[in-house]
């Protein structure tokens, strides 16, 4: 059996004692450090949480950005392929317009040459008639 006596308690002091030093100078420090990691590891996964949001929240506005600046960019080229159309048409109208008018000058001009031929024709038909009779039967006509 074990018996009671006075080095029991010296080995209980000693023993609180020393449970009082070692808490101070290693159990309490490393525990600390142990917090201190924990808090660290568990806030860097936190901010890793925070940064995937951010960063998901960024690519969808990035996203949204590009749509809207393609839309606009197809916006604009459907209005200047629209304008270019239209000064085409025009272009084509006026053109149409000017090959019209020339046409009719040139008509204006041809009838104007063939009625001073025909009035030139008329005029010497009535010589030439003579002189080609003349050829023909051998004789003086007229």
């Amino acid at each position: 059996m074990i018996s009671l006596d006075y080095s029991v308690i010296y080995q209980i002091v000693l023993f609180l004692i020393l449970l009082v030093i070692l808490s101070k100078l290693v159990f309490r420090p490393y525990l600390i450090l142990l917090d201190e990691r924990e808090r660290k590891t568990t806030g860097a996964q936190a901010d890793l949480g925070e940064l995937e949001h951010e960063a998901n929240r960024l690519r969808a506005q990035y996203e949204s950005q590009i749509a809207q600046a393609q839309e606009a960019g197809y916006a604009a080229k459907e209005a200047i392929l629209q304008d270019a159309r239209q000064q085409r048409e025009a272009v084509l109208n006026q053109a149409r317009q000017d090959g019209l008018g020339i046409m009719e000058g040139v008509r204006r001009e041809l009838a104007s040459q063939m009625q001073k031929e025909r009035q030139l024709a008329t005029v010497e038909i009535g010589p030439i008639a003579q002189e080609m009779a003349s050829k023909i039967l051998g004789r003086s006509v007229g």
